[in-house]
């Protein structure tokens, strides 16, 4: 039994040289596993066969990498970023094919606390992440200026409720009213998990059916599992105006325990939900630029 715990953390560090992402000249995968995670809802997007936006991103940003994580192998854990996230292996010697052999983590709730995870209940505190966390660099608000928002669980306003999202963040903090797209129906807020209003938009994009790739072969399923990808919400649906393309916008967005949504009513149909770089920011985050 000590023999095959100790050998299955030398496969995962052998197949680094799995299958390569889209571009020949990216990153490759950290081992099969990962592959196999990104391929199911990006491979279509690389492919140009799903017009949909990324769920990882075109390829891996960072090789495969260990990191502190108390009840992990060695006292470590094999990661690899992509612009929207992180996938994770936090227990090599589980079946590699279960749904959460590969996890993705709570990014968002660690820039916006400070409190990064290096076991399961064992945190290192940090600053909060002062990167900005929707639209172009440099532009509020940041993950540090989004901390008041968070509420987990949340408390809701039933009042709220089947009425659209008109709350405003200010640079200063302060909410004020935003009633330009009360009538679109993306902006209805709908009883979300975890005692949050979400908006109908965001939760119309967790549970899409489209184009996916499985076993070795397109398939039309569900394209997400709405708890592994996003997780909760931790805050409420507000909107801000920030420069998207140095073009200014008006952004209606939403945080996720896993994810951050964004929702530009200014782009094609198709495109305006996607998921904010997450991962990126992270990585920005704990390693620097």
């Amino acid at each position: 039994m000590r023999r095959i715990v100790f050998l299955v953390p030398l496969l995962i560090i052998t197949m680094l040289t799995a299958a390569m992402p889209a571009s020949a000249s990216a990153l490759p995968f950290g081992n099969d596993a990962f592959r196999r995670v990104w391929e199911r809802q990006d491979r279509p997007v690389a492919e140009q066969i799903s017009g949909r936006s990324w769920t990882w991103g075109p390829a891996p940003n960072t090789p495969a990498m260990r990191e502190p994580l108390v009840e992990g192998y060695e006292g470590m854990r094999v990661v690899q970023y992509f612009d929207k996230s992180r996938m994770e292996i936090n227990d090599p010697t589980v079946n590699p094919f279960s749904p959460w052999y590969v996890t993705n983590g709570l990014l968002p709730i660690e820039m916006m606390t400070g409190r990064m995870q290096v076991g399961y209940n064992l945190f290192e505190w940090r600053l909060p992440a002062r990167i900005t966390a929707i639209g172009d660099p440099d532009q509020f608000p940041t993950y540090a200026d989004l901390l008041r928002f968070y509420q987990n669980p949340g408390a809701v306003n039933p009042n709220d409720l089947n009425r659209p999202a008109t709350g405003f963040i200010n640079p200063d903090g302060s909410i004020t009213g935003f009633n330009d797209y009360a009538n679109d129906p993306a902006t209805m807020l709908v009883l979300g998990p975890n005692n949050h209003g979400v908006a109908r938009a965001f939760l119309d994009f967790m549970n899409q059916s489209g184009l996916v790739y499985e076993n070795g072969r397109y398939v039309v399923a569900q394209v997400y599992d709405p708890l592994y990808v996003f997780g909760l919400p931790v805050t409420g649906a507000y909107w801000v105006k920030v420069k998207v393309g140095g073009v200014e916008r008006p952004i209606l967005f939403q945080v996720f325990e896993r994810r951050v949504l964004t929702y530009n009513p200014a782009n094609l149909p198709a495109f305006r939900v996607e998921m904010g770089n997450v991962g990126q920011h992270y990585y920005w985050w704990r390693y620097g630029r």
